[in-house]
């Protein structure tokens, strides 16, 4: 195997696709990134550690002679990562077992795998499911996935719900049991039946690195206890989580006595100064306390060992109950506040008294919106 190509255009591949490769040493040719050379079809790179798999393929790389190599993944993406801006040739030399790679006057080598080991990608008996636009999508999963458990004994919720409706309707759902994101759009071309599968959070960050912000459309097939995003010249492969997700839409309220509209970017950069006080309470949770008083907010943080701070905003609109006092999880507040800051000048909270669940949405718009419970406290 012998290819010739721009060094951005190698390095652009091979990020895309290394992370898929294990970093452990169980088995070591699922640590491999599998390079595949053809003058019809150009290279194709795939990596899997078989709970997650990618690959990625491109006419742009110049084959000079054909053939399969594989090589440690992370080692090869660091080493090309680091190399000039020039040309690069990878050859493999087969009676060493090496590849050489050349930049300029300068060299270096890589030990390889026997590919032959190499698994398969489970590809047989694919089933397409539906398309999507890669904005959407994209859209969809940063304004979720940031609300799923690190660590959970519920599986379920350390992923993110893919809930198709009757009705052409896609949910897309995060929770961590103490917070919810909720992203819904429609997917007109849909044909079948209701279903729903959940992803792991670690596909979702890879899968992020592969969409693009148009509107071209990321296919969705299945294939056993797999799923499938796929579009040209990407694939990515990742085992479901299996369990049965609990009925979100019980925990989303629907009943407040409070309405707040308040401007998004002062919130932010309260809940940006509130962070600054460190937990030291029994709660061991960093949070604030969002009081509201006759057409007033007060946002306001504590410890004993740091400090206090507590801030007045009066540029906001209240509807129904004017005096509530209410804590929340500081870090899970402003994640949410951050995202429709990006998107909207006004941010919509609803309350249902201090230890009810809020809603928080921006209120223009009814596709996204987010449920955060609140702590019980002391203050």
């Amino acid at each position: 195997m012998k290819i010739m190509a721009e060094k951005k255009d190698l390095s652009y591949l091979t990020s895309l696709v290394y992370r898929a490769a294990s970093s452990k040493n169980t088995i070591p040719v699922l640590s491999g990134l599998l390079l595949e050379a053809s003058r019809e079809k150009g290279l194709a790179m795939t990596a899997t550690d078989m709970e997650i798999g990618i690959k990625v393929s491109s006419s742009d790389i110049e084959v000079i002679e054909e053939g399969t190599v594989l090589v440690n993944a992370h080692y090869f993406a660091d080493f090309i990562k680091l190399l000039p801006d020039t040309k690069i040739t990878v050859e493999l030399n087969e009676e060493t077992a090496k590849i050489v790679i050349n930049y300029g006057r300068s060299s270096g080598y890589i030990n390889t795998y026997r590919e032959y080991e190499y698994p398969d990608l489970p590809l047989s008996q694919v089933e397409k499911k539906i398309s999507l636009p890669q904005n959407i999508l994209k859209t969809a999963l940063k304004k979720t996935s940031f609300a799923a458990a690190a660590t959970h004994f519920r599986q379920v919720f350390t992923g993110v719900l893919f809930d198709i409706m009757a009705g052409n309707q896609l949910n897309v759902v995060a929770s961590d049991t103490h917070r919810l994101a909720y992203f819904t759009c429609p997917i007109p071309d849909y044909q079948g039946d209701p279903f729903s599968f959940i992803i792991p959070a670690r596909t979702v960050t890879e899968l992020m690195r592969v969409l693009d912000d148009s509107s071209d459309p990321i296919n969705i097939a299945f294939t056993e206890n797999n799923v499938l995003f796929f579009k040209e010249e990407i694939l990515l492969f990742s085992r479901l989580i299996e369990g049965n997700y609990p009925n979100y839409e019980q925990v989303i309220p629907s009943t407040f006595n409070t309405t707040v509209c308040i401007k998004s970017d002062v919130l932010v950069d309260t809940l940006e100064r509130a962070r600054t006080m460190p937990s030291d309470d029994k709660l061991k949770i960093q949070h604030v306390i969002f009081s509201l008083n006759q057409g007033e907010a007060i946002v306001s943080a504590y410890s004993e060992i740091m400090g206090g701070i507590e801030e007045v905003i009066d540029d906001l609109q209240v509807q129904g109950d004017p005096e509530v006092k209410i804590a929340f999880n500081t870090g899970y507040f402003l994640d949410v506040v951050r995202i429709l800051e990006a998107e909207s000048e006004n941010i919509q909270i609803q309350l249902s008294g201090s230890l009810g669940p809020a809603l928080i949405k921006d209120p223009q718009k009814e596709d996204y919106l987010y449920v955060l419970v609140p702590l019980r406290t002391s203050n």
